[in-house]
């Protein structure tokens, strides 16, 4: 072996040597990194959630009183037990129903009283009794409400339509929306379930370069996926603890597929998701109208009856819902205990979700003309949650504060009964 080829060995053994070296320091470096991250004590985001970033999921419930309206400053209305310090209404104490009844029904018995004691054999039809349901329940306000309530064409979806509604699911100022771009496809599969409190999507951009939503029966395989987590709901703002949570597992759901993630800047997303927390809290109304009875139970075949007559249906939750022609509820009946309905009932509540309806002010005169229907024909006493009867004075109050919830709601991008409003108030 002459000195050149010793010389070679000798070098090409020390290279070896120092690459094998260069590997084994990354690889420490790396893994002592890992074990840093991952050796936070992670608090579990589902049970350690402080009981203070959590609001109740029920709405706010609003009293209305008979004082004026007021046109300026506005104050928090009267909380019912149970609710939330964190629900700062700017509303006044006035709020549970609208009340538009006066002129509907003195319309039809008024003209024909007057010729009764003609005694035409044409007239019999007019009688003392005359049945105020009949003149209060006009099908062309059901009609009128429905047609207010966007109703979107579900048919066969194109490809163009399946991409513009998958795309519609995530929403930057909704969401925190991590971008993974891969190398290689990845299988809808093999995508896991990542930790979080609150909702999570996914859009995968499919072999036919078109946004697809991922469920876990999707057969597709993705080149990017954006994975969005919801900023706020009814149960609270996201926390720290819940975003971290959630980049840890996109960020090593990436890593075993060799992929690139971005995330957006946690703190600015963390200040947004409060902000629209707090917003939502403003706005997050329940109005609600009780029928009481007053010398004996109402018959729960006569409000049966009326419900279904008014264009209400009986549920498989047990309450009568009036719902959109699209199939969303509008509002709803139940017993006024909270309990299954039985032979008769002590007293009816009628429940209106202010922030989840399409043309609430609609649903909201129909409301009131029905709930004026089942007080007059069952000869019940309307009332608020305290037992106050509901005058019109209060509840016209009401009506112009809901007008300004849903022009708030507007002006803040989120339609009431909008996919967002859904969403956000589920």
């Amino acid at each position: 072996m002459t000195d050149l080829q010793l010389g070679s060995l000798i070098a090409g053994g020390a290279l070896v040597a120092a690459v094998y070296g260069f590997n084994w320091w990354q690889e420490y470096r790396y893994r002592k990194q890992a074990n840093k991250a991952f050796a936070r004590n992670q608090p579990d985001v589902l049970l350690d959630t402080p009981k203070n970033m959590v609001r109740s999921a029920a709405g706010t419930r609003l009293e209305p009183t008979v004082a004026a309206p007021r046109t300026e400053a506005r104050q928090e209305p009267q909380l019912p037990t149970g609710v939330p310090d964190d629900f700062d209404d700017d509303l006044d104490d006035d709020i549970p129903v609208v009340n538009t009844p006066a002129p509907v029904r003195t319309a039809a018995p008024a003209p024909v009283r007057a010729p009764e004691p003609v005694p035409e054999p044409v007239r019999p039809v007019v009688r003392e009794p005359a049945p105020a349901p009949q003149p209060v329940m006009r099908e062309p306000v059901v009609r009128e409400i429905a047609v207010r309530e966007p109703a979107p064409a579900r048919g066969s979806l194109d490809g163009e339509d399946v991409e513009v509604l998958a795309t519609s699911q995530l929403d930057p100022k909704l969401d925190f929306v991590a971008e993974i771009h891969a190398g290689e496809l990845i299988a809808a599969a093999d995508i896991p379930t990542l930790p979080a409190g609150k909702r999570v999507e996914i859009i995968g951009l499919n072999v036919d370069d078109q946004w697809e939503i991922v469920t876990p029966n999707s057969r597709s395989s993705f080149a990017e996926l954006r994975v969005g987590l919801q900023l706020a709901d009814r149960q609270g703002a996201l926390t720290q603890e819940q975003l971290n949570a959630f980049c840890m597992g996109v960020q090593q759901f990436a890593d075993d597929f060799e992929a690139v993630v971005t995330f957006p800047q946690r703190s600015a997303k963390l200040q947004a998701a409060a902000d629209l927390d707090a917003f939502c809290a403003d706005v997050d109304v329940l109005i609600g109208l009780n029928i009481l009875a007053v010398t004996q139970p109402f018959a729960m075949d006569k409000v049966r009856a009326l419900a279904e007559q008014a264009g209400l249906a009986r549920a498989g939750d047990g309450l009568f819902h009036y719902k959109s022609d699209s199939g969303k509820t509008l509002f709803t009946l139940s017993n006024q205990n909270q309990r299954p309905f039985g032979p008769t009932s002590e007293g009816l509540t009628l429940l209106f979700d202010v922030p989840r309806v399409a043309g609430g002010l609609a649903v909201f005169d129909y409301l009131n003309e029905f709930a004026h229907t089942l007080a007059n024909t069952l000869a019940g006493d309307l009332v608020d949650d305290n037992g106050k009867p509901l005058t019109s004075a209060s509840l016209a109050n009401i009506r112009k504060q809901l007008a300004g919830i849903y022009a708030r709601m507007d002006d803040r991008g989120i339609a009431p009964g909008s996919m967002a409003a859904l969403r956000l108030f589920a």
